[in-house]
């Protein structure tokens, strides 16, 4: 099973990934760049846009990083063959964080923003812009010329991020689109798996994990959203710092929810230095490293590798684990091989399976939970029933009515004592036989009264001493897993020693745990702890407190010794 799943994990990323990279894949080039130079620009305040572009600038070679101090104006300049053939219209796309106008061969085209000499002249224009290009010229070579200016940076970014791309008309929108229908099926199936394993988690936001795992697959369905604007939507270029810097944080928080998730699914105990070390990590490398990009590349791959770790320090449920560590050893490789262009599509596709497979995994181990709690509750069901026969149970009936015909005669007052006793027992049990938890009072009074009854009918006292804080108000139980104790008691060691010994119940906490011991008289019986009323608290604890309780018992010098331990009995 755990070859099965991890083949399928691994096959759905790789379909994913050759749909990403086929739609993806850019047309072939019809023009490519001969040269890529900068100039400041000198304009006068009260001149307008220029017709052409200047013939005597200070040329030289694009230095992005240059660039990216530059708030301007400033000119660019490419030039480009021309193309060989003619595959009809062409347009052309300018990637650019600034207020631009450009020019195709001297010849003014469309503006982007406003060009001006001061922010408050500036009006910002889109960091990507799409123009149809005029024909060719027929000297060889094709000049586009920029005039522009940036005075709305709000972030300091090391790299301009100046490009352009001719191509026809189709190819240009077309390769801007496609890759994005690929990843728009992933973000539909993860946002599906999402609501489905939030429909699933209703109400149980204790189960272990599922809060970081809902957080993790909103992280993941934020990211595209994000990360799509610019191709889809646009935006004017103040926009583009705070675009990054939501990136960034979303990847930082991919990077700590993940990790997260997998310890506290797993179980995995992890020092409290090593987190905090990890969060330190991730703090300077968001600080530190010089590019937005780079900084979420190695926030991410931390994250694998920290999750990776993890999964192979986890014991058990290898169904579980070993698809999940494929995944993640799969995108640690991708990474230093397609550095930051994984980050513009694959990332997605491997969040979005991996989150997938979570979120389904999740959901399916709860509809398995639910299965096997219905089953304890018709288990416990039984064995509640089973008890309350005990409880009425005909020898045990005769006996105690037999011992009020006797008291009636002799001693009327024990006799209506006895038969108030009675009604009482049977009252608590009926109402507690009714609900799925009761308050420790309520099953310490269910206790001392069936040891009043016995009590009676002995004509000898029964003891019930209770040793515990303040806190026990808070403390809730599966209704009788204490009385059925006492019965065991009664039944296996005899009224008389328990008279002579009496009940003697210890509760406290322990960390995260309720902890329940109860002494009792031993007795001779040669197999005790294997009956209805051993099996009846098993069952019940199981119901509660799935996973959270333990119950063991055993001789122990003259007393018979139980203990109860719960880790979500309050």
């Amino acid at each position: 099973m755990p070859i099965a799943r991890t083949l399928t994990a691994l096959a759905v990323l790789l379909a994913a990934l050759s749909a990403w990279l086929m739609a993806s894949s850019r047309a072939p080039a019809t023009v490519r760049v001969l040269a890529a130079e900068m100039a400041p620009a000198a304009m006068a305040a009260s001149a307008g846009m220029p017709e052409r572009p200047p013939g005597q600038l200070d040329w030289r070679p694009l230095d992005q990083r240059v660039l990216a101090n530059w708030h301007g104006p400033y000119w660019l300049r490419w030039r480009l063959s021309a193309p060989t053939t003619n595959d009809g219209d062409r347009a052309m796309r300018l990637s650019l964080r600034a207020a631009s106008q450009p020019y195709w061969n001297g010849r003014p085209l469309a503006g982007n923003g406003i060009v001006g000499l001061t922010a408050e002249k500036e009006r910002p224009g889109l960091v990507d812009v799409v123009r149809v290009l005029p024909p060719s010229s027929r000297a060889g070579t094709d000049e586009l010329a920029v005039l522009a200016s940036s005075h709305h940076q709000g972030f300091h970014l090391h790299h301009a991020g100046a490009a352009i791309e001719v191509a026809p008309v189709e190819a240009i929108y077309s390769h801007r689109l496609r890759p994005w229908l690929i990843a728009a099926l992933a973000t539909g199936a993860l946002a599906a798996a999402w609501l489905y394993f939030l429909a699933v988690q209703r109400g149980r936001l204790r189960t272990p994990g599922a809060p970081l795992l809902l957080a993790l697959g909103a992280v993941g369905l934020a990211l595209p959203v994000v990360e799509a604007w610019r191709p889809l939507l646009g935006y004017a270029y103040p926009w583009h710092g705070p675009r990054l810097l939501a990136l960034l944080a979303l990847h930082l928080a991919a990077a700590v929810l993940l990790p997260a998730y997998i310890a506290r699914r797993f179980g995995v105990v992890v020092p409290g230095g090593a987190r905090i070390a990890y969060l330190a990590v991730l703090a300077a490398i968001a600080a530190f490293l010089p590019s937005f990009d780079g900084r979420s590349a190695a926030v991410l791959l931390l994250s694998l590798l920290a999750s990776a770790w993890l999964l192979l320090c986890a014991r058990g449920e290898p169904d579980e684990r070993w698809p999940m560590l494929i995944l993640m050893l799969a995108g640690a490789l991708a990474m230093p091989i397609a550095g930051g262009a994984f980050l513009d599509g694959p990332y997605f596709l491997l969040l979005a399976v991996l989150m997938g497979f979570l979120l389904l995994r999740h959901a399916a181990q709860l509809h398995a939970l639910d299965r096997h709690n219905a089953t304890l509750r018709e288990e416990r069901a039984r064995l509640s029933l089973q008890l309350l026969q005990r409880g009425i149970q005909p020898h045990w009936l005769m006996n105690t009515l037999t011992c009020l015909q006797e008291l009636i005669e002799q001693a009327p007052p024990r006799a209506s004592r006895l038969v108030e006793s009675l009604a009482e027992q049977f009252d608590r049990l009926r109402e507690s036989s009714a609900r799925t938890s009761v308050p420790l009072e309520d099953e310490l009074a269910l206790c001392r009264n069936h040891l009043d009854i016995v009590g009676l009918a002995l004509d000898r006292p029964m003891h019930f001493e209770v040793e515990t804080g303040t806190e026990r108000t808070r403390l809730s139980l599966p209704p009788g897993v204490l009385h059925a104790q006492v019965e065991n008691a009664l039944t296996h060691a005899g009224a008389v020693a328990c008279a002579q010994r009496p009940f003697r119940l210890r509760v406290y906490r322990e960390d995260d745990r309720w902890i329940l011991e109860l002494r009792s008289a031993r007795g001779s019986a040669p197999h005790r702890g294997q009956g209805t009323g051993t099996r009846y608290i098993e069952a019940s604890l199981a119901a509660a407190c799935p996973g959270g309780w333990r119950f063991v018992q055993h001789a122990e010098g003259d007393d018979w010794y139980g203990r109860i331990e719960l880790a979500c009995a309050s």
